[in-house]
């Protein structure tokens, strides 16, 4: 174990111990010799380290003088391919390195997943990778007292303090609407997903609401938000050609959205692109082998993966700091759009 986390782990020891009146010695077997500490005082000692999130390292309890090399993702879902190229490139790069990734699991709310990111800590990760900006102040006050290196993606907080390897989703989502815009598209909505937690739909709303205001466009308000799901886009589709049948152009922020959306429009009758424009984002495979081939944003999922896991090895087999870095997206333009046609809801 290396002399940085041999004295965060001393220094979390001692300040149990102080607060519990007990010699750091008395603290170390109650977490690891439970049955040599008396009942009363074991309790006190785990509930002053709950209250002061501290846990020791599983690496430290095992073999003290070896790291785990061992790393951990918490990722929104796996059921959908962007975020399993990521974590595959992040963990193919980390394996040829000599290391291992635990992959976990946490929803697209941010606001609330302490727990569940402690956990692959407990299970021996020296190093983590998230999804969007950490909006949980427990995980927050956990990740600043134990130092351990971090990254998150997918998004580019303003605040730096937890270095992050994504994209500017506000600019990414602003470009395809200018696009459009040049288009001459007038009348928009936009499907979306959860915002509860979630920067990356926060910052994609908020563009497209003031590009649609910047441009003198209709749409603002129509933002229609659902679960991740292809369905949820088809129905909700639909609801945008009931409430708004003069919409000509629908920004979806998911390519799962954008497919449901292009076959609800097939079902109605109308033509993509003649009649209604659809714009996705992700680029998955799939994207251009779709009738029409979807126009959507690419997003670098497995070069995200592949500088994250570069970063965090570095800050954990060498000492090195890691450094917040942006990387591009980019406007793919496919037959999904095109200037607006008249047409007429039957």
């Amino acid at each position: 174990m290396d002399d940085k986390r041999e004295q965060r782990l001393s220094g979390g020891v001692a300040a149990v111990a102080k607060a519990a009146g007990v010699s750091k010695s008395t603290v170390s077997r109650a977490f690891n010799l439970p049955d040599l500490v008396r009942e009363d005082v074991r309790v006190k000692i785990l509930e002053i380290a709950a209250r002061m999130n501290y846990r020791p390292h599983p690496a430290a309890r095992a073999l003290r003088s070896q790291r785990t090399h061992i790393f951990g993702a918490a990722i929104p879902t796996l059921d959908y391919a962007i975020y399993a190229r990521m974590v595959n490139e992040f963990e193919t790069r980390l394996s040829s390195l000599g290391a291992s990734t635990i992959v976990i699991t946490t929803g697209f709310d941010n606001r609330d997943v302490f727990e569940s990111v402690r956990q692959l800590v407990d299970r021996g990760a020296e190093a983590l990778l998230l999804v969007g900006e950490v909006q949980d102040a427990r995980l927050r006050d956990y990740l600043r007292q134990s130092q351990i290196p971090v990254v998150t993606t997918y998004s580019s907080p303003p605040d730096r303090s937890v270095p992050s390897v994504g994209f500017d989703n506000y600019m990414a989502t602003a470009g395809a609407i200018d696009y459009l815009i040049g288009l001459g598209h007038r009348e928009f909505a936009m499907i979306a997903g959860s915002t509860a937690g979630n920067d990356r739909q926060q910052a994609r709303i908020a563009a497209y609401r003031d590009m649609i205001a910047k441009a003198g466009a209709n749409g603002k308000d129509r933002v229609y938000c659902h679960e991740f799901e292809m369905r949820g886009g088809a129905n909700v589709m639909k609801q945008i050609l009931r409430d708004h049948p003069e919409t000509t152009a629908v920004i979806c922020n998911s390519d799962v959205f954008a497919i449901g959306a292009m076959s609800a429009c097939r079902k109605l009758g109308l033509r993509v692109p003649e009649d209604i424009s659809i714009v996705g984002c992700d680029d998955f495979d799939f994207a251009e082998l779709l009738e029409p081939p979807l126009t959507t944003i690419a997003v670098p999922a497995a070069e995200m993966g592949a500088i994250a896991a570069q970063a965090l090895w570095e800050a954990v087999a060498r000492q090195r700091p890691v450094v917040a870095q942006d990387v591009a997206t980019r406007l793919v333009v496919r037959g999904s759009t095109a200037p607006p046609g008249a047409w007429n809801v039957t």
